[in-house]
């Protein structure tokens, strides 16, 4: 019997499987968390946002893109990735024992590589509807 270098093969095999398995394993694994650490960061400022309309009574769109940068910044999402969004109208007061209702969307890279950098993007919204206190006007 004869026996045969395979050595070469090895090196090429080494290659293939790191390439093609574990490389793309570690990028989801890499890109996992911003993923939930973004939707966090919507729900968590369109709760608030929507609550602090409610409190306040009346429709201020600007205040609430305020707020929502402010908590962007505080929860370590980049303040330009999200949108702000009340379900009504800007500047109107709300009528007691109604209902407001905030949308934050927020861009979810699609590859997110720490210390690097995105790459592609995809969308992502979170709603609160949070009810306006109907004894509010009440004198």
């Amino acid at each position: 019997m004869s026996q045969r270098s395979e050595g070469g093969f090895v090196a090429i095999e080494f290659a293939l499987g790191l390439g093609l398995l574990v490389i793309p394993v570690a990028l989801v694994v890499l890109t996992l968390p911003g993923w939930s650490e973004r939707q966090a960061t919507a729900r968590a400022v369109s709760r608030e946002v929507a609550r602090q309309a409610a409190r306040e009574g009346i429709c201020d769109v600007s205040v609430a893109r305020a707020t929502a940068a402010s908590m962007a910044v505080n929860l370590g999402v980049p303040s330009r990735d999200l949108v702000v969004d009340l379900a009504c109208v800007a500047g109107s007061v709300l009528p007691p024992g109604g209902d407001v209702e905030a949308r934050v969307t927020v861009a979810m890279p699609a590859v997110l590589l720490p210390g690097i950098g995105a790459v592609g993007a995809w969308s992502w919204t979170a709603r609160h509807r949070e009810p306006i206190d109907r004894y509010a006007a009440a004198p």
